[in-house]
């Protein structure tokens, strides 16, 4: 497909370094609870923690312009990866996914109640802790809404072979890239820029996010279960058209193209799935999506070149090379 070697997480992240570990200290002090069943899960959904790439987002964006990180900078980037575990767990249900992290998910474990409630739990916990900082609940509440609506979106979407690119984009808007941008345009709050610039830096994490979900899709026909650490494979099971197989479906000839359309048109034997799995390696189309992503990156970019030539904005070197190197690594990532 492309991919470069995946890029040291820790080089994105040394001018944060200090923040992240404040950021790790009140997630540990979150995911833990007094009534032991709630902590056994609580416990077993703190490792799916990875990467952490949303609330780093916006400790960088912080400090992009010279602004600390505070207490409550802090706070809000956990709230923001607690919202962004509940989804996970949510998602893993809808997607009957077995493994997240190398371990295994929420409802392959304890069932598909204790699944749903315990993300509900961690949600409602993570609203609770946003309204300590004046506007972050509601914006939260929006971008969480908008969350919803983007998986509502996808499942009603779900065997229908003519989804349009721009549909998918609009999934994907809504389920995944909302969440960087919110993360991007607090950053730029918190750090005392203007209402224009702060959206600004929003928009940059819109790109990097959605960005980050191509290449997931991707992921789900070119990775490796032992290298991303979670169940791949399951978008064509559950019916989702992502970009590769909209890249496919309009590349082929009327003849195969008429074939592949059916196929998605309903659940498939085993057989048809490895086929289209083999098409869509096979086909150019990973590599035609991974342009697309990298087109999202190019756009960051340029945003982020347009913010750090303002006269009045005093740009602090090492985060803007992290922030570079983050948008990198979305595209570069195996995981």
């Amino acid at each position: 497909m492309g991919i470069k070697a995946p890029l040291d997480l820790d080089a994105i992240y040394r001018p944060i370094e200090a923040e992240m570990e404040r950021l790790d200290e009140f997630l540990r002090g979150e995911f833990q609870a007094s009534e032991p069943f709630i902590h056994e899960i609580l416990d077993h959904v703190a490792g799916f923690g990875g990467k952490r790439l949303r609330p780093a987002l916006l400790f960088l964006c912080a400090r992009l312009v010279g602004g600390e990180v505070d207490e409550e900078s802090v706070r809000i980037g956990g709230v923001i990866e607690m919202v962004h575990t509940a989804t996970l767990v949510h998602d893993d249900l809808l997607d009957g996914a077995a493994m997240r992290r190398r371990v295994d998910t929420v409802h392959e474990r304890w069932g598909e109640r204790p699944s749903i409630l315990i993300g509900d739990f961690i949600y409602s916990r993570a609203f609770q802790l946003s309204t300590s900082v004046p506007g972050v609940a509601e914006a939260l509440s929006e971008a969480t809404n908008k969350i919803c609506a983007g998986e509502l979106l996808q499942i009603g979407s779900r065997f229908k072979s003519d989804l349009s690119e721009e549909a998918y984009f609009e999934i994907i808007e809504k389920k995944t890239a909302v969440l960087h941008s919110l993360a991007c345009e607090l950053g730029g709050v918190f750090s005392g820029l203007d209402a224009a610039r702060s959206r600004a830096l929003g928009g940059v994490g819109m790109d990097l996010g959605m960005a980050f979900q191509v290449v997931d899709d991707c992921l789900d026909y070119a990775g490796e279960e032992n290298v991303v650490g979670k169940s791949l494979g399951t978008d064509l099971r559950q019916g989702k058209l992502t970009l590769p197989l909209i890249y496919l479906r309009d590349s082929l000839d009327e003849a195969d193209s008429r074939w592949l359309q059916t196929a998605l048109s309903a659940p498939m034997e085993e057989a048809v799935e490895a086929r289209i799995h083999e098409m869509v390696r096979n086909g150019g189309v990973l590599v035609r999506s991974f342009e697309r992503a990298q087109a999202f990156v190019q756009s960051a970019r340029d945003t982020l070149d347009g913010i750090c030539a303002l006269d009045d904005v005093e740009v602090c070197g090492p985060v803007r090379q992290s922030l570079e190197l983050a948008a990198e690594f979305v595209i570069s990532r195996e995981l």
